[in-house]
């Protein structure tokens, strides 16, 4: 079966030095299934049309799939309707919308925003830039000798400073580590003072199942390309009843139901943060994308039967470094808690020069 979904990727036939493609990037993009440029290619030949603007027959078919695939996404999360996902483009964008909006909104001087050393750039810089402006407070919270979130840490904060603590934004899995954070727990302890839950979900939802009501979390951001999906495509879920008393991220056309010299009234979610003409192919595609995903799931027998395949993968690139003196692996290794990325050191190599020395260990027998 592994090798059944591993045939839909047309990209892997292609030959690098005249052998078979090895692709061990996934962390930064996922290479994409047939069925993916085959319903891209369907957008343009069969119902390019603008959406929300026209009332022609490519144009409410364009429509129609748009909201339909805002639904498949709230079914893929377990959200509770279609109005709690906004598509963006990446997971960048669902961030810097939070920030910008929510931030903006309840934030003061003062007040404290936890956010963890294990962070990628668009989880840090937007409250960076936000925190010049208001002048809050950001609190890190630390990783420890196993490279795992110091919990106790934010147990502690969340007992000496309470309701300071407005937001807590955490990664749910390390895209250079892999760690699989307890973003449940972490969440518990937010709402204990108050604190508004956001979780970064791009590098687990290809390798976890993510159900948005089981984390308990307020929001959650992905992109799609990151789990088969179009590049251009992300989601940002948001409860309800906090998305709708957010003020607007953009404006511009079909996020306001009227306009006139004196104002404007603001569309109905999700609508009111979908500004402009969004990358239509793209939001559609992911909605099909997630339904090829789930379905490919299934074949494998669920969830776990995924993560024990990637597990044996990665006790076989384990194994395969064993005995190697140079190799010096960050935090314990365990693949337990550890979910599709490897981080390691080569003593007396740069980063450049580490990839012959790999190439020269990792042996054919790591399971395919």
């Amino acid at each position: 079966m592994h090798n059944n979904i591993r045939d839909q990727f047309p990209i892997f036939k292609t030959k690098v030095n005249g052998k078979s493609l090895v692709y061990l990037d996934n962390a930064a993009t996922t290479q994409k299934p047939q069925f993916v440029l085959d319903a891209i290619n369907e957008y343009y030949t069969k119902y390019n049309a603008n959406i929300h603007r026209s009332s022609h027959v490519l144009a409410k078919e364009a429509t129609e799939r748009w909201k339909e695939a805002h639904q498949i996404v709230a079914d893929f999360l377990n959200a509770d309707s279609y109005k709690e996902i906004v598509f963006t483009r990446n997971t960048t964008e669902g961030l810097n919308l939070l920030v910008n909006t929510y931030g903006k909104q309840n934030l003061s001087k003062g007040d404290i925003v936890i956010i963890s050393e294990m962070e990628h750039h668009s989880n840090i810089v937007p409250w960076q830039i936000l925190q010049k402006e208001i002048g809050f407070e950001i609190k890190y919270i630390p990783v420890n000798e196993n490279f795992d979130l110091d919990i106790d840490w934010l147990r502690n904060e969340i007992q000496k400073e309470g309701e300071r603590i407005k937001v807590v934004s955490v990664v749910h899995i390390s895209n250079v580590l892999g760690t699989l954070n307890p973003a449940k727990e972490i969440a518990e302890l937010a709402h204990r003072v108050g604190a508004f839950m956001i979780i970064d979900a791009a590098q687990s939802i290809p390798h976890i199942k993510v159900d948005v009501k089981e984390l308990d979390c307020d929001a959650l951001v992905f992109s799609g390309h990151k789990v088969y999906g179009p590049t251009g495509s992300g989601v940002l879920f948001c409860k309800e009843n906090i998305l709708e008393k957010l003020p607007p991220y953009m404006g511009g056309g079909e996020m306001i139901l009227r306009v006139s010299k004196d104002g404007f009234e603001m569309n109905e979610l999700p609508w009111r943060f979908e500004a402009g003409t969004p990358n239509i192919e793209s939001g559609i595609v992911l909605g099909e994308t997630l339904k090829w995903f789930s379905k490919a799931v299934e074949e494998m027998g669920g969830y776990e039967k995924l993560i024990d395949h990637e597990r044996n993968l990665m006790t076989g690139v384990i194994d395969s470094f064993d005995g190697i003196d140079w190799f010096k692996p960050f935090g314990k290794i365990e693949t337990n808690n550890r979910y599709g990325a490897l981080t390691f050191n080569i003593d007396g190599f740069s980063f450049k020069g580490c990839k012959e020395k790999v190439r020269a260990t990792v042996t054919s027998e790591i399971p395919s």
